[in-house]
């Protein structure tokens, strides 16, 4: 056997040596699939939750007709995305970066942006008197932009639904 190819055995027997147990590390530290799936559903099921307590339209006359946004007081729509965002923390570090996550993102993003348009438009249903003295002095410019408020908010909520379908679609990939 040539010297030439004594050293390709060696450098071939030496480099199969150092990358099996590196290959086997790797795989001990990789997650099964199903691990993974799991966790995209619990984020998929946790989204829904928020989607089941919001009215999604489908377009600005349906939204006229009705104009509810939701089914629940914005006091109990915040605890519940309180209750997901935790939830979702936890996670978002388990999945790995892509479409599915950057969906889940978006659509908690765009729950999180409609609760604070509703806040700026959310009133008490119990008034202290104490506030009536010092209430607010609305221009008209400011009631014609808190008007749009609604309907924003309903946007978000649509937005979150399409995002949600999109991580549907895009499940185990």
């Amino acid at each position: 056997m040539s010297s030439v190819a004594l050293l390709q055995l060696f450098l071939f027997v030496a480099f199969a040596a150092t990358a099996a147990p590196a290959q086997s590390l790797a795989r001990l530290h990789q997650r099964p699939d199903f691990d993974n799936t799991r966790t995209e559903v619990r984020a998929i099921a946790a989204l829904k939750r928020l989607e089941t307590n919001v009215i999604v339209y489908r377009s600005l006359g349906q939204f006229e007709a009705d104009g509810r946004l939701a089914r629940v007081t914005l006091k109990t729509f915040e605890n519940e995305l309180a209750k997901v965002n935790n939830e979702l923390g936890s996670l978002l570090a388990e999945i790995p970066a892509g479409k599915f996550r950057t969906e889940i993102i978006n659509a908690l993003d765009s729950y999180r942006d409609g609760v604070f348009w509703w806040r700026q438009i959310d009133q008490p249903r119990v008034v202290h008197v104490s506030a009536l003295a010092s209430g607010p002095n609305r221009s008209s410019a400011d009631t014609t932009y808190l008007s749009t408020v609604p309907y924003t908010v309903a946007i978000h909520w649509r937005q979150a639904q399409k995002y949600l379908s999109k991580a549907e679609k895009n499940l185990g990939q």
